[in-house]
């Protein structure tokens, strides 16, 4: 199996307008993983009162807001009804293909979310393939002036005007003061939105850190698409794992901040990936792999997609999930050739132990 799993930040510059801000993804080409595993990822950087054009795309993904406020507005294919939500930082929302979406930055400070979910193999495989309802690059423009005439029932000078406005705008443009920016709803963000920054953790280690998860017991909407995410916070010197996801699915994770270490463990015990990580950096852990997460002297954040409506792990670390906890004591003393008395007080640090742990004391 030939994989490049070393960890990249984003390479690609869809578009960058100065004052507005730009959107940004990780090449296929530079990082070929993501082509070969159908998974890809985006960065929308924007700047206050800046807005990303409406558009619908050929993959479902999962955006998480790392910085700052947005108002987002969604428009279903199947009900045409345009859904509002104003989401913030820590905030999770799913996008499914087909979905029109627009993002607007409602704060006073930047806005950054990254989007991280499955990719279509039909276009541009390990990247997204966006269709933009407005603007330059907006599908109106491909179509001749006479058909939008007859398709929206105007004759052909409001047509052409229409036309002629769509072609001095880009993707990403700043809103004017005087444009009032939809309410959003409290009924959809109930639907659609999930905050992992506050949601109770999964697990919580005392001067170790915190992992918090959704699936779609949270948001229906994650398992018809068949997506999950977690959050993993790991204080100074702190580790996560071994690990390896147990049931096909793969992991992506991206640094929201700080830096640390990365191993992931292959076929055959192979070290496959040592390395340091930083924020803005994206890794990849292929389905049944184990790694390890180590966080440095700055401590580390990650955001990561699994590809499977469930968040199941093999923990092979501590806790009372552990598959060594579980295992027969006579069974890890044969296949760890170690001696009763050893096996006992293995079984018992694992026993107290848990899937994070905190920096070594000893």
């Amino acid at each position: 199996m030939d994989l490049i799993l070393s960890s990249k930040k984003a390479d690609k510059t869809i578009v960058e307008v100065e004052g507005v801000g730009g959107y940004y993804t990780w090449s296929s080409s530079q990082f070929p993983v993501l082509s070969q595993k159908k998974i890809a990822a985006g960065l929308l950087l924007l700047q206050p009162r800046g807005l990303a054009l409406p558009h619908y795309a050929d993959s479902s993904k999962i955006a998480y807001v790392c910085e700052g406020e947005c108002i987002a507005g969604l428009i279903s294919p199947e009900d045409s009804k345009e859904e509002v939500v104003k989401i913030q930082k820590g905030d999770t929302i799913p996008v499914t293909l087909g979905t029109v979406s627009w993002w607007y930055n409602a704060g006073d400070s930047k806005l950054t979310i990254i989007f991280l979910g499955e990719s279509s193999d039909e276009y541009t495989p390990g990247e997204y393939c966006y269709f933009f309802l407005t603007g330059a690059a907006g599908i109106l423009n491909g179509f001749p002036n006479e058909l939008i005439a007859k398709s929206f029932h105007m004759n052909k000078t409001e047509s052409e005007k229409l036309m002629k406005d769509q072609s001095s705008l880009n993707i990403l443009i700043k809103v004017n003061e005087g444009i009032q920016i939809p309410n959003s709803s409290n009924d959809a963000k109930r639907k659609l939105v999930f905050n992992l920054d506050d949601a109770k953790p999964c697990v919580e280690v005392k001067n170790g850190g915190v992992l918090s998860s959704v699936s779609g017991k949270n948001i229906a909407l994650l398992g018809e698409v068949g997506l999950s995410a977690n959050r993993l916070v790991l204080e100074r010197g702190a580790v996560l794992g071994p690990i390896f996801t147990a049931d096909s699915s793969v992991q992506l994770s991206y640094i929201t901040k700080g830096s640390g270490r990365v191993v992931i463990v292959g076929l055959s015990g192979k070290v496959v990936l040592d390395t340091k990580v930083e924020e803005g950096e994206l890794f990849f852990v292929p389905k049944f792999f184990p790694f390890v997460v180590e966080a440095d002297e700055r401590g580390m954040e990650l955001f990561s997609l699994k590809t499977s409506p469930k968040q199941v792990y093999g923990e092979l670390s501590g806790g009372e999930k552990s598959i060594w906890e579980a295992a027969s004591p006579s069974i890890l003393e044969a296949s760890l050739n170690m001696t009763p008395d050893l096996t006992k007080s293995f079984k018992s640090k694992i026993a107290k132990g848990s899937v994070i742990a905190p920096p070594s004391t000893a």
